[in-house]
């Protein structure tokens, strides 16, 4: 996998994100791969878990306001990756303390661990320029998302 584009499905992408906190960030968009079919609901328990203890141990927001909260469990045979845009903002613990405004959730198969690391370091990468992240913030539909990670390629 060489490109963002490649994981994501624009069934899986939420515009208009509002959440109260880390852990309602989570839950909210575990429960939207529930509702896609991306995984399986009696699951979903667990992979929340799995996240949250993630989080414990250092926050996964990366700082320019993007966070990719992710783990790797058992549960999923692929690599399953939903994301959610929130222009106002999000408080998550970020490590340069900023507001989050472009979450990326990554929940990867444990016999997939090499995967794992070379997900996040594309996601960190694509998402380090700082007009590609304006351009998502501002979006409002998947093809808009599409042609501001386009350039990255």
């Amino acid at each position: 996998m060489n490109h963002l584009l490649e994981l994501l499905q624009p069934k899986n992408v939420l515009f208009g994100f509002k959440a109260a906190s880390k852990e309602e960030v989570i839950s909210k968009l575990v429960e939207h791969l529930v509702s896609t079919g991306s995984i399986a609901s009696e699951v979903t328990g667990n992979i929340i878990q799995s996240l949250l203890t993630r989080e414990k141990s250092m926050s996964t927001g990366i700082g320019s306001g993007v966070a990719i909260p992710h783990c790797s469990v058992a549960e999923v045979s692929e690599v399953q990756c939903a994301m959610a845009v929130s222009p106002e903002g999000i408080e998550f613990a970020a490590l340069d303390s900023q507001l989050v405004n472009i979450f990326i959730l990554l929940i990867v198969p444990k016999q997939k661990f090499q995967d794992h690391i070379k997900t996040l370091a594309l996601i960190a990468k694509t998402l380090n320029i700082p007009e590609e992240r304006e351009k998502i913030i501002k979006a409002n539909s998947f093809e808009e998302i599409s042609s501001a990670l386009k350039p990255s390629l």
